[in-house]
């Protein structure tokens, strides 16, 4: 007999819009806030997106959402769960946080190449903030914390998402 435990789900939502994001410059801890245009994509989106019933995210099937602590990402998740009558479980946490840039924070890829021509984010990471490895490893945590999780009331029945 087939195994009849849902199939827990993650999703991962990047924020809107952000004058950092225009222009191409790389993002990690600079808080840097949504655009009115970030806003208003993140706002329409969660029409399409969230919500009971045949949405691709029903609230009550969320077990917990991990927020990064940077303001583009509260306001991203205020704006997507807002117009539902009651937001999901949410905790704050670096683990989701973009990656850790270092020198090149702030920097266009042009910048970084003339810096080093050969870069590349996934073989060399960024020096004075995250390795691959370390990026590697803090995404295997998040995925390990998500797991297979069901909602309260929902074992057997419906999906965990985390």
């Amino acid at each position: 007999m087939a195994d009849e435990r849902p199939m827990p789900r993650l999703f991962l939502i990047r924020h809107g819009q952000t004058e950092w994001s225009i222009n191409g410059r790389h993002t990690g801890r600079t808080d840097i806030p949504l655009t009115a245009q970030g806003e208003q994509e993140a706002a329409e989106q969660a029409k399409i997106l969230v919500g009971a019933g045949t949405e691709l995210i029903d609230p009550k099937n969320i077990c917990t959402v991990m927020v990064s602590p940077r303001i583009r990402a509260h306001r991203t998740f205020h704006l997507l769960f807002d117009h539902v009558p009651e937001a999901p479980h949410h905790v704050t946490t670096e683990e989701v946080r973009e990656w850790d840039y270092g020198e090149y924070e702030g920097l266009l890829s042009s910048e970084i190449k003339q810096k080093n021509p050969t870069w590349n984010i996934w073989k060399d990471g960024c020096p004075g903030g995250e390795s691959t490895e370390d990026m590697c490893q803090r995404v295997d945590n998040v995925i390990a914390k998500a797991g297979p999780r069901t909602p309260p009331g929902l074992e057997g029945r419906g999906q965990g998402l985390s």
